[in-house]
């Protein structure tokens, strides 16, 4: 979690999202991954300051696992001061118990956004599948959130002012921004109109020209006569 630090930019992990993306075809199928063809609802995850904030961050996370289509999992959301946005302990289940960083006490509107994290780690871990390496599976856990409908959420936590900044997640803005145009492209759907946050929004537009750009390549322009063939 960047926190008035500076923020990585442009697409330094774009090759792991990539294989991500395809790790998920591979592992759900393509009918599986259109039963996700509806985003995490913006009013569903709604938090104001004056809900209660261990029973709206319960509601919140049955919110989210009810996405993912997690019916007999049970998160246990508690807070603590710890340096990372959230910590979710991979048992068997059905229990799971998550730490959100205690920044969200004040912070509630972003609850939604880190628990779209941690579910996500939950659902990777019950279909066993995962990338080696810890960077890798969490830009996995990124691009499956942001992918499968939750990781809107995510990229609208990033902000940033001249004197402070916040973001949420291993993927750059523009990484989330070209994984939810993939999404988009593939549902037809305009995650951009549930932004609350303008650098959100700006990344977003730069993620789906990139996106956008992967469609207009020639197929197998990089491979050799035999590779073509």
């Amino acid at each position: 979690m960047a926190n008035g630090g500076p923020v990585e930019h442009g697409y330094p992990h774009l090759e792991t999202v990539r294989a991500a993306v395809t790790a998920l075809y591979r592992r759900l199928s393509r009918d599986t991954i259109e039963t996700f063809s509806a985003s995490v609802a913006p009013a569903d995850v709604a938090f104001c300051d004056t809900d209660d904030l261990h029973l709206g961050a319960q509601r919140v996370a049955r919110e989210i696992v009810r996405h993912f289509r997690l019916p007999d999992a049970r998160l246990i959301v508690g807070f603590r001061e710890m340096t990372h946005a959230a910590n979710v302990e991979l048992a068997a289940g059905p229990e799971y118990f998550v730490e959100l960083n205690d920044r969200f006490r004040t912070h509630r509107a972003d609850i939604g956004a880190a628990l779209a994290h941690e579910v996500a780690h939950v659902y990777l871990h019950r279909l066993d599948l995962a990338f080696p390496g810890t960077a890798e599976n969490e830009i996995l856990t990124d691009t499956a959130a942001a992918y499968l409908g939750a990781g809107w959420l995510l990229l609208d936590a990033y902000r940033q002012d001249a004197v402070s900044s916040q973001k949420l997640g291993y993927l750059t803005p523009e990484e989330f921004g070209y994984v939810l145009a993939k999404r988009a492209l593939l549902f037809g759907e305009d995650p951009s109109l549930w932004f609350t946050s303008p650098q959100a929004y700006t990344a977003y537009v730069k993620g789906r020209d990139r996106a956008r750009r992967d469609g207009q390549q020639p197929p197998l322009a990089a491979a050799g006569w035999a590779g073509r063939r």
